[in-house]
């Protein structure tokens, strides 16, 4: 009995003891190396350029998935219960047993006629065990009653050993074998090769998280606040879905519950956690207090969407960042979520990559752009399928809307063409945007013609992303003039994986010797050999603006390697990446 009780009891405060402050957040950034290295600084090619659908990396996770989700489910729901069903059943056989009872009598003192000696006395040495009480008033009822009890203590044994169970069960319920907090030889040969120790950090957060899910459970019941003070809940991974925890409607109720007395919450992410609309329905008292709201990976369809479009239309709807990333929008869905953002003035983040649209979704997109009212700045339209086709609409919007200052369409099809649409849109005096990526759009040298007539005229462009193309040598010249122009005032200019040589180098040296403005430099997974490095040196010495370059995986040898970065010590300023 007292094992199901400290479980019950002790849960919160294990989780923050084994996993450390701030375990339970889930929390995912990292520092690159000991320096000052943003996580937006880093190059794209570091991060997932794969075109795929994202859900389909769930394929081949063997350790650290809830292949078996149903089950996990059920599990989780038992073993909460089980421990609530042994601390009653504990405090009954208490009473019944061992705890002081002089007022626990079955009839009235006033109702039976006892001989005052025997009163007396009975006060004076009150019996402590109600069971003995009982058997000495009515023999039969007393007989029942320890009957009673001693099948009431089977059933508390059968509940330990299947709440032990259940523990066992959900530590590794993805790699059959395991036990509870050891794997299992099969499991330590998979840990101890390849991609096993990112495994075992899979397991690791997927426990953490449903610790902190336990504690969830444990506060709708109690109503209590005070035991999980945090305004950041992370139950899902936007990165790796081995690390989210998946979640039935009965999960996303009980969430709801613990989360409505906290009133406004900085974050919650159940990214990953195949929630469906079934459990966003239950979620739906809660969207609207809070401030960010990852929600990608979640198979929400159109129907999800008009749910959250409900939270949305609140009044007091505090939502400003919203994710809701490979979600299968179709236009019926993408058209309840514009005419939302024309209503709504708290989303300044929208994220809607990896939905595949056509072009009645980008239409209606385009039209709540162009309304006024509309406060979306940041807009991340990622592996969306948007083609040259639908720039001109884009376009269009982008010279009318008065927020919209960020603007990412990686791994689209836009073409030289369609960047000729926007770059007309950039030269406009009230185009606004600040941070334009077109990575991995099959672009090549012949986009750079009016590429570079917007850099020269654009006022606002601080950071542009050109990764994954085919721009060349040809294409980085006409970069590199843009970039002495004194108009051009571009900070954060990525070219990782673009064909360049050698000879580039020597006209980045040139170019950006009387730049003022570049800072970052990301080249990454080019062709430069040892034959660049004094132009990259020239280059870290003149440009006084640059702090950062990046040269990974490129055709240096091991002895250029090194002589890089004994041109980052002479050129103090700039950091080189090697």
């Amino acid at each position: 009995m007292e094992d199901g009780l400290t479980s019950l009891r002790v849960l919160p405060i294990s989780h923050r003891d084994n996993d450390g402050p701030g375990a339970e957040f889930g929390d995912e950034t990292r520092q690159l190396l000991c320096c000052e290295v943003k996580e937006e600084d880093l190059p794209m090619g570091e991060r997932n350029t794969d075109t795929r659908p994202p859900q389909e990396d769930l394929i081949g996770e063997g350790i650290g998935t809830d292949d078996c989700s149903s089950d996990m489910h059920l599990y989780r729901v038992s073993r909460f219960y089980c421990q609530r069903l042994l601390l009653a059943t504990d405090g009954f056989v208490e009473r019944l047993t061992s705890a002081p009872l002089e007022e626990a009598l079955l009839h009235r003192q006033e109702q039976e006629e006892l001989q005052p000696g025997t009163e007396m006395k009975e006060r004076e040495e009150p019996s402590r065990n109600l069971l003995k009480m009982l058997k000495e008033r009515d023999k039969t009822l007393g007989e029942s009653m320890g009957n009673f009890l001693t099948r009431l203590c089977d059933v508390k044994k059968n509940l330990q050993d299947l709440l032990k169970d259940t523990v066992e069960r959900e530590v590794f319920c993805g790699a059959p074998g395991g036990s509870a907090g050891h794997p299992s030889t099969s499991q330590t040969d998979i840990i101890s090769v390849g991609t096993g120790g990112r495994q075992l950090r899979n397991i690791e957060s997927v426990v953490a998280k449903r610790r902190l899910l336990d504690t969830m459970y444990l506060m709708s019941e109690t109503h209590n606040t005070n035991l999980l003070q945090m305004s950041r809940i992370t139950l899902g991974d936007s990165k790796e879905p081995g690390n989210a925890l998946r979640l039935c409607p009965v999960d996303c109720s009980t969430l709801a519950t613990a989360l409505t007395p906290l009133g406004g919450i900085e974050e919650v992410n159940i990214s990953h956690c195949c929630i469906g609309p079934e459990g966003l329905q239950e979620l739906a008292t809660v969207l609207h207090h809070c401030r960010s709201l990852r929600l990608s990976w979640n198979n929400l369809g159109d129907l999800g969407v008009k749910i959250l479009c409900l939270s949305l239309r609140e009044p007091q709807c505090k939502i400003q960042e919203l994710w809701v990333d490979s979600n299968g929008l179709s236009g019926v869905g993408t058209k309840d979520l514009a005419y939302c953002m024309v209503k709504n003035q708290s989303v300044v983040l929208l994220s809607l990559s990896y939905n595949r649209f056509g072009e009645a979704a980008v239409k209606y997109l385009c039209d709540a752009l162009k309304r006024r009212c509309c406060t979306i700045q940041d807009l991340r339209l990622c592996g969306t399928g948007i083609t040259s086709t639908y720039c001109r609409q884009l376009a269009w919007a982008l010279t009318t809307n008065l927020s919209l200052t960020a603007l990412d369409l990686d791994n689209n099809q836009l073409g030289d063409s369609g960047v000729s649409h926007l770059c007309g849109a950039l030269m406009k005096p009230d185009c606004k945007i600040q941070t334009l990526r077109l990575g991995s759009n099959r672009l090549t040298a012949l986009c750079t013609l009016q590429l570079t007539r917007a850099l020269n005229t654009n006022r606002s462009l601080r950071q542009l992303s050109l990764n994954y193309n085919r721009l060349g040598v040809p294409g980085l010249r006409r970069l590199s003039t843009a970039l002495k122009g004194a108009a051009c005032r571009i900070q954060k200019l990525e070219l990782d994986e673009n064909g360049l040589r050698d000879s580039c180098a020597e006209d980045l040296a040139a170019a950006l010797s009387e730049n003022r403005w570049l800072k970052g430099l990301y080249l990454n997974r080019n062709c430069f050999t040892d034959r660049s490095i004094p132009a990259f040196q020239r280059l870290a010495t003149g440009c006084r603006s640059l702090r950062y370059l990046w040269l990974w995986r490129n055709q240096f040898s091991t002895e250029g390697r090194v002589e890089l970065q004994t041109v980052q010590e002479t050129a103090h300023r700039v950091t080189i990446f090697v």
